[in-house]
């Protein structure tokens, strides 16, 4: 019988499953378990490649809607790229990746992450970037900034009241993800969630000790406090904070108690629509570039044998995007480089002029939604 590659059928989620956990050597049901975003239950997520009747293949695609300030952001995050041990290295992997970024561009996602080896996937175009920091945090810095705890106390992740208060609390972020399933989202494993009158913390750490923070939202400016009131409560010595893209003057207040921070990407980005991506980002294009002086510029995104081209104009009080070339002058980018160029890098952005100074794009895509 010859290889096809299709969606998967709603009577097949246990075959996935059992074929996913063969692929990684994992244990029974561990991806239903700790699946954040429901995949493996979504036949219409799964790509999977047959032959003589068997799941041989899979690559699941799950929507993400990525929001920085008023834009929305429509990616496809990719997970549990898998191909059965008795059948490596016959392409499998490389013809549901393709056919997995054209499901995308016919679905409307302008973007693209996953996480994963960087060579492996650079042959498609993906590309290590989007920034974020690693703060650290311990007892002694605490006292030495004069932070003081606020009182703290671990609530149940599955109580709708929990998930209501939290929600509406992340929504006040500047760049998130756009929560779907929230319920499904925090009844993983090993999520904890710490409230106060202050804000929340999440840690995707159940047992005590030092304190792994994926996210922490205090409306009243209470960061460092509520990481010291959570460390407190595991009876630990330290903290990390993993966060891309704080205020700037709560990263000022975080900083201030750090004891140390540094730079890591936050997922390997693909442009699938770099037209779509930039009309998506228009909100935030008009809002950085206020006081800087009129320019155009034209923006080539290369695909191998594909390119689309983008121009980009600010006249001082407008930001206006088009697909085509209209102005001058042209630079002409690989796909790759102009992914790491938006959301940041070690990616040389001078060739991009002016507007090059409203650069970065703050993504922000914390490990707790991670596909």
């Amino acid at each position: 019988m010859a290889e096809t590659i299709r969606m998967l059928k709603p009577d097949e989620v246990e075959e996935l499953n059992r074929f996913l956990e063969r692929a990684y050597g994992h244990g029974y049901n561990f991806f239903r378990r700790n699946s954040s975003n429901i995949w493996p239950e979504k036949p219409e997520y799964c790509l999977v490649m047959e032959n003589e009747g068997r799941i041989v293949g899979h690559v699941g695609t799950y929507p993400l809607e990525l929001k920085v300030g008023s834009c929305t952001i429509p990616a496809g995050g990719i997970g549990a790229v898998a191909a059965d041990p008795e059948h490596r290295g016959k392409g499998y992997m490389t013809r549901l990746m393709q056919q997995s970024i054209e499901n995308m561009k016919g679905k409307g996602m302008v973007l693209s992450v996953l996480w994963g080896n960087r060579r492996r996937y650079s042959h498609f175009d993906y590309e290590s970037c989007g920034l974020k920091y690693i703060l650290n945090f311990s007892r002694s810095c605490f006292e030495r900034s004069g932070t003081k705890p606020v009182q703290v106390r671990e609530v149940n992740p599955k109580d709708p009241e929990v998930l209501r208060q939290v929600q509406s609390m992340q929504s006040t972020l500047y760049a998130r993800v756009e929560r779907k399933y929230p319920a499904n989202l925090f009844g993983r494993p090993k999520v904890r969630v710490f409230l106060g009158s202050d804000g929340y913390l999440i840690s995707l750490k159940e047992t005590s000790g030092d304190l792994p923070v994926t996210e922490v939202v205090s409306p009243t400016g209470k960061e460092a406090e509520l990481i010291y009131g959570a460390m407190n409560w595991t009876f630990g010595n330290s903290a990390a904070l993993e966060y891309a893209s704080l205020p700037a003057d709560a990263l000022n207040r975080l900083m201030e108690a750090a004891e140390s921070w540094s730079l890591v990407p936050q997922g390997m980005f693909r442009i699938i629509d770099w037209f779509g991506l930039a009309k998506a980002l228009l909100p935030y294009f008009s809002e950085s570039a206020e006081g800087l002086a009129p320019f155009e510029l034209s923006i080539g995104c290369r695909w191998k044998e594909e390119s689309q081209t983008v121009t980009l104009s600010w006249d001082g009080s407008n930001f206006s995007v088009s697909e085509g070339r209209y102005a001058e002058p042209y630079v002409e980018l690989t796909a790759r480089s102009l992914a790491g160029a938006l959301l940041g890098g070690p990616y040389d952005t001078r060739k991009l002029g002016p507007f090059a100074k409203i650069l970065p794009v703050p993504i922000h895509l914390p490990n707790f939604d991670h596909v």
